[in-house]
């Protein structure tokens, strides 16, 4: 006879209750939303069973500070013996969910009030305490008082209780870790984060008022108002640029359609700032019961523009209960809100264009990074964001008006206000695209319209410059050169400025990569690959020190065209005109340098000053 090899698991009880009820849960507040939850549901199960018209289901929450302790009674259902060793001594059996399943067969309505589903939501009471006293009557005909008590070890004690009405009674001896919750404005904010929706009343040491709405704003008698005062409330945001409220909606999956249960609203906030606040995240519920905030997948990518709630009861938490499964539901609920969002923004693009030119220019980055990601979503948006240019905002239409049909941009802060001078110097006004979304959209613009042409001024700003005959300048050239300064003549806008200082486009990138060599912070390998890339780019090193452009329309350079250099007075002109288009190009300048070149605009100051 072949011998028996297996073996069973043993448990080591209270190992595993704190393993559950410490690391299932990232944070010790879920304890009091866990606990609400079970006496909501003891009153749904009487609502259920009793079908008592006068049955006013309620959870009262009271501190006793003096004694550290938290209670939370319902008017439930309450425990008898038996439940008690089946459900809440048995870690994992639910004994809502099996109810729920019960029901489902019957009524799905009754079914869809229950929140509880894992069984384990009762062990997060020992996040909150050491020890656990749970008093309960069950409704049932001819049903005890109960008292059950367990400080998290294997064993727990039940012996009879005392307790008039039906229902159950939590007491916690609050640990020291956890005593946020006796602070009652503490309490009340938990309260209202996690159960602000569950539709019956939960009071607070006494108050004669609820601390919980019990009801979302959808299900307001002024649904509109009602959602504003909310997001007002939660958001603390008070003129949201417009709402969407969301609905049940039949979803096509291809091979099949299905109806997804969804209710909650959408709203845009009046401004945001990329990769600073971004948005494009919701807050979720199920069946009442808060579950995550800041949830960004349900949104579709490019909405990140957009905020919200979302409440649907076909969701499925995780364990904790502290996020979402990303399952064939999640899928679902993803279809029907982005659906639903874009009819939205659809119909405010066509019906109300005021709030729709609110909506792209108050998140322009944002709206233009997926923009450039969604081809429907740029279409819906290319002719309405503003770009920042050196004449203030302006929409691509409105810009190409003042340049016929080219877009002039500059890629960098560093160094653009001096491109920005040569092209407001052609009465051109220039794009600021410095900001990591605009260029990206500037050239998916130039390829959708006919006729658009994009100009790079940090890149290549010789088209703004007329090319003249360099004879006449022979003398401040040939000074420049002599002291290692290449220099070039040519004609440009304005023709008060003297002289700019060009440099190659990528020449902060190569003098910062070449002083990282010389000084060994790069492998020996990458070094060389530098120095490669920058022979590939350049026929000269002198190229990287940038060309000095005299301006041929200049009066003062017209001027000094038959100056000696080798006047002093001439010779110091000479030096201030090449070091202050240096500084003014600011561009390739280290702090020595940016000294040195300081020290000779003083000397040269000197020599002019009698």
């Amino acid at each position: 006879m072949q011998e028996d090899t297996r073996r069973p698991f043993r448990l080591h009880l209270p190992g595993l209750l704190k393993v559950l009820a410490e690391h299932l849960y990232s944070n010790k507040q879920v304890g009091v939303r866990e606990l609400i939850q079970n006496a909501y549901d003891s009153c749904i199960r009487r609502a259920v069973g009793s079908g008592d018209p006068d049955y006013r289901p309620r959870v009262d929450i009271r501190i006793d500070r003096a004694r550290h302790v938290l209670s939370i009674s319902d008017n439930g259902s309450g425990l008898t013996a038996g439940e008690i060793d089946d459900y809440l001594a048995t870690i994992g059996r639910s004994y809502t969910r099996e109810l729920r399943e019960d029901l489902g067969m019957m009524s799905r309505e009754e079914a869809s009030k229950l929140i509880g589903q894992f069984g384990f939501g009762f062990l997060s009471a020992f996040l909150l305490a050491s020890d656990v006293t749970l008093t309960t009557l069950s409704v049932r005909e001819g049903s005890s008082a109960l008292c059950w008590r367990s400080s998290g070890d294997e064993y727990y004690e039940m012996t009879p209780g005392y307790r008039e009405e039906p229902g159950t009674t939590i007491e916690l001896a609050v640990k020291p870790s956890a005593a946020f919750v006796l602070q009652k404005q503490i309490l009340v904010e938990i309260i209202q984060k996690y159960a602000d929706f569950v539709p019956i009343p939960i009071y607070v040491d006494g108050d004669p008022f609820p601390v919980n709405l019990m009801s979302p704003p959808w299900e307001a008698d002024d649904p509109e108002r009602a959602t504003l005062e909310y997001i007002e409330r939660a958001f603390r945001i008070s003129d949201p640029l417009c709402v969407v409220h969301l609905r049940d909606q039949v979803v096509d999956l291809g091979h099949d359609r299905a109806t997804t249960p969804l209710r909650g609203f959408l709203f845009v906030p009046p401004a945001s700032v990329a990769s600073i606040q971004e948005y494009g995240d919701v807050s979720v519920y199920i069946r009442g019961m808060f579950i995550c905030e800041r949830e960004r997948e349900l949104l579709p990518p490019w909405a990140r523009f957009v905020r919200g709630v979302v409440e649907c009861p076909t969701l499925q938490p995780t364990a904790s209960r502290e996020s979402i499964h990303q399952d064939d539901t999640f899928a679902e609920v993803q279809v029907a809100i982005e659906q639903q969002l874009g009819e939205a923004l659809n119909h405010i693009a066509r019906e109300d264009p005021v709030v729709w030119r609110k909506i792209v220019r108050g998140h322009t980055d944002v709206i233009m990074g997926w923009a450039v990601r969604d081809n429907e979503f740029f279409e819906m948006v290319a002719d309405i964001v503003t770009l920042r240019t050196s004449r203030g905002s302006l929409s691509i239409p409105e810009y190409v008006q003042l340049t016929d049909g080219a877009l002039y941009y500059v890629t960098t802060e560093l160094g653009s206000l001096q491109e920005q001078l040569l092209a407001e110097g052609h009465d051109v006004p220039v794009i600021d695209a410095s900001r990591f979304v605009t260029t990206p959209f500037l050239e998916k613009y130039a390829s959708w319209r006919p006729g658009i042409r994009l100009v790079r001024l940090d890149a290549d700003e010789s088209h703004l410059m007329r090319p003249v005959q360099e004879g006449p300048f022979d003398l401040i050239l040939g000074y420049y050169r002599n002291h290692g300064i290449r220099a070039r003549a040519a004609s440009f806008s304005p023709s008060d400025v003297p002289a700019l200082m060009m440099y190659p486009e990528d020449v902060e990138f190569i003098r910062e990569a070449r002083s990282a060599a010389q000084a060994g912070e790069l492998p020996a390998p990458i070094a060389g690959l530098v120095g490669e890339y920058v022979s590939g780019l350049f026929q000269s090193e002198d190229e990287l020190k940038g060309t000095l452009y005299v301006n041929a329309s200049c009066p003062l350079v017209q001027r000094l065209t038959d100056a000696l250099p080798s006047d002093p007075q001439v010779e110091a002109v000479l030096r201030l005109i090449y070091q202050v288009a240096r500084l003014f190009a600011a561009r390739a300048l280290n702090a020595a340098e940016a000294i040195q070149a300081f020290s000779d605009v003083t000397g040269a100051l000197e020599r002019l000053v009698p």
